[in-house]
């Protein structure tokens, strides 16, 4: 059974979740796995530390094979748009 989706968490929680559930090997709740990682690739970015967390999920999706779905790919354009517009160069 899913669990409820949890709107206060951070891209970042959700991913260290991921991270932890997929360590459980064959006794991980896939559902809930694939879940988070499309959380992840597809929820909104708020935050520097959200951007840097869904560049890792993507790096990590085109490592293991590119999904079916484009979510990775889009999930790397939002990140570029992202940071494009709100990422400040250091002075």
């Amino acid at each position: 059974m899913a669990k409820p989706e949890r709107p206060e968490e951070s891209l970042s929680d959700k991913w260290t979740r991921l991270r932890r559930l997929s360590q459980r090997g064959a006794d991980a709740d896939w559902d809930e796995l694939t879940n988070l990682e499309l959380d992840v690739l597809t929820g909104p970015i708020r935050s520097l530390e959200d951007a840097l967390t869904k560049l890792k999920a993507v790096e990590v999706s085109f490592v293991e094979g590119e999904r079916s779905d484009g979510a990775d790919a889009e999930a790397l354009r939002q990140a570029i748009r992202w940071l494009r517009t709100n990422a400040r160069p250091a002075p």
